[in-house]
């Protein structure tokens, strides 16, 4: 058996990350910062609409929703999951406050691609929700312990996040093909044709870029196509971070 080595990293979200223990803490919505969402145009704007917040990972019970005094951070578990490996294992890492934004969760529903009459829908999941995420743009430095190559595992695991990825577009191709010789502006045609630009630009980089980072997808509301690698086509709704024309939860890992 190797010795365990310490490893220090970067993490890097390409787009907002959501990490909340829902099935844990849920506030009711009862004073004005709970109000405040950040908006698609990356803008805060206060409504009356939302009841409940569900909270990112933070340390300690809290009665009520206080983000000014919580204390944020990214389970190394949670980490680790995402990594898929065993042979792996992160510590927790603390997040300032100030990268945490409430915001709705965008669904894109009604894309069965066996349909050529039903047309996606994208709105709003649970209107009266708000959820804690982590911005994307955040840098945060971590600690990882292994045996092993980490160069190895984590490569291991961008192949995976590949594998996703490209299992995603696949999907978004099937779905643009229900607006082929639609020429007018579509808020759905045009959110998924700048989503799949992103996403093949993003494989580019995969394929091209330096072997000290490697992509992984982390946290919740990713949708079906990003949760495992399937030998037949997965269907299922879309969650789309609408700020950055993107999935939820992809992050670059950076060994120093």
């Amino acid at each position: 058996m190797n010795d365990t080595k310490k490893y220090k990293f970067t993490l890097n979200p390409l787009s907002t990350i959501i990490l909340s223990p829902r099935e844990q803490s849920c506030f009711l919505c009862n004073n004005k910062e709970m109000k405040k969402i950040k908006g698609q145009d990356g803008r805060f704007s206060y409504t009356d609409s939302i009841k409940f917040v569900y909270p990112f990972y933070q340390y300690g019970m809290y009665e009520e929703y206080e983000p000014s005094n919580a204390q944020y951070y990214i389970p190394g578990s949670s980490i680790k999951g995402a990594v898929g490996s065993s042979l792996i294992s992160f510590d927790d890492i603390r997040v300032d406050g100030q990268n945490i934004s409430l915001r709705n969760l965008y669904k894109l529903q009604n894309i069965r691609t066996d349909s050529a009459e039903e047309k996606p829908k994208l709105g709003i999941f649970f209107p009266k929700v708000a959820i804690e995420t982590l911005d994307s743009g955040t840098e945060l430095n971590g600690e990882l312990f292994t045996g092993e190559n980490p160069v190895a595992v984590l490569q291991d695991a961008q192949q995976r996040s590949t594998d996703k990825l490209k299992q995603l577009l696949k999907q978004i191709n099937a779905i643009l093909l229900k607006y082929e010789g639609e020429s007018r502006e579509i808020k759905e045609k045009d959110i998924l044709c700048l989503m799949k630009s992103k996403l093949e630009t993003l494989l580019r980089e995969i394929s091209s870029t330096d072997q000290r980072r490697y992509l992984i997808i982390l946290g919740g509301y990713k949708g079906l196509n990003l949760s495992g690698v399937f030998p037949h086509e997965a269907a299922g709704a879309i969650y789309i971070d609408t700020e950055n024309k993107l999935p939820h939860g992809l992050a670059w890992i950076r060994l120093e």
